[in-house]
């Protein structure tokens, strides 16, 4: 066998080992296999090689801003070479990577094309015959709703209310789409649920805190999106000046402990929530409670290494540090100068 041959075969058994360990959750184990496969193939469009490109972006977005930032920037060049249904997951992969990032541009890109693949391989697979199954991670009915949901989420970011509300009612209801499964319909199910607390969310965000009563019996229906729906509520009691007392003494002992293991989604809603909190708190003069909530934000930002996140709380704190404890003061110099772990 050539040199040429020997290569070939060492790099297919590379992959091979590196997709099973892959699919067994060990995806420590199988960066170097990936990034062998990657070092070793002159071609660029060599399929393999782009589909490591991607399970190597996979394995490593993680909890670190600056290593999915990293990560997501080595990939972007590659993932349009993707097969449409790998595309399809890696588009979802990246939109949620820039939301942990605060890249909201490109969160609002990646959500419009995202529902604009989804759209195409929906007609592709209604209008044409003896179309391979999808290989997809999901449903396909989860891509053309979380295309809808980012765009709803930008436009409330914008303030552009009632517009956000047209993308929340149509991914409310997405039991019209064909080839609904049991699995399909459960996402269409969550894509409901979700849209009702969005919409009140959105009804809060324009000062309406008579619907506070409702979000708080929707928060008790679905303890899964408590952290989600809490960050809304707050951002919203924050810019109207309106109390969420209730919702906060009832729902904050279930959210997750600042050094739980989260996702970076998790992860970033946790910091918002707190630093949000923190602003609720200092706006009601309760300055030492108020610290003590920014100093978990800023703790998480020095987990995460979320340096712009860790830097609007530094600013806040210098506009009340005087007012910290000895205790508080403490915990701000160590985790400023980075003695707690990540």
């Amino acid at each position: 066998m050539t040199n040429v041959g020997l290569e070939k075969e060492m790099k297919d058994q590379f992959f091979s080992v590196a997709e099973r360990l892959f699919k067994e959750e060990k995806r420590a184990e199988a960066v170097p296999l990936y990034r062998y496969v990657i070092e070793h193939e002159t071609d660029n469009h060599d399929p393999t090689c782009i589909l490591c490109q991607y399970r190597l972006f996979q394995c490593l977005v993680g909890v670190s801003s600056k290593g999915n930032r990293e990560a997501l920037e080595h990939f972007e060049p590659f993932y349009t070479r993707l097969p449409e249904d790998f595309r399809l997951d890696a588009i979802l992969l990246m939109a949620n990577v820039c939301y942990s990032l605060a890249d909201w541009k490109k969160v609002d890109l990646y959500g419009d094309e995202l529902h604009t693949l989804a759209q195409n391989v929906f007609n592709k697979l209604n209008n044409e015959k003896n179309v391979k199954k999808l290989q997809t991670e999901r449903h396909l009915v989860v891509y053309y709703g979380h295309g809808l949901r980012i765009k709803g989420y930008i436009l409330t970011m914008q303030g552009r209310y009632e517009d956000a509300k047209k993308y929340v009612a149509e991914y409310s209801d997405l039991s019209w789409f064909p080839g609904l499964d049991e699995v399909g319909k459960k996402e269409v199910e969550k894509f409901r649920t979700w849209g009702k607390g969005n919409m009140l969310i959105l009804e809060l965000s324009t000062g309406n805190s008579s619907v506070l009563p409702e979000f708080i019996e929707y928060l008790d229906e679905n303890p899964n999106i408590i952290l989600q729906g809490m960050l809304g509520a707050i951002k919203a009691a924050n810019k109207f000046d309106f109390s969420v007392d209730e919702m906060l003494e009832k729902f904050s002992e279930k959210l997750p402990p600042i050094n739980a293991d989260v996702t970076y989604i998790d992860g970033t809603q946790l910091f918002q929530f707190w630093y949000e909190k923190a602003l609720y708190s200092f706006k009601r003069n309760k300055i030492v409670v108020g610290i003590d909530e920014l100093l978990y934000a800023l703790y998480l930002a020095h987990k995460m290494k979320y340096y712009a996140g860790f830097e609007k709380c530094t600013s806040l704190y210098r506009e009340h540090g005087d007012y910290a404890t000895e205790q508080q003061k403490w915990n701000y110099k160590h985790i400023v100068e980075g003695v707690f772990d990540s």
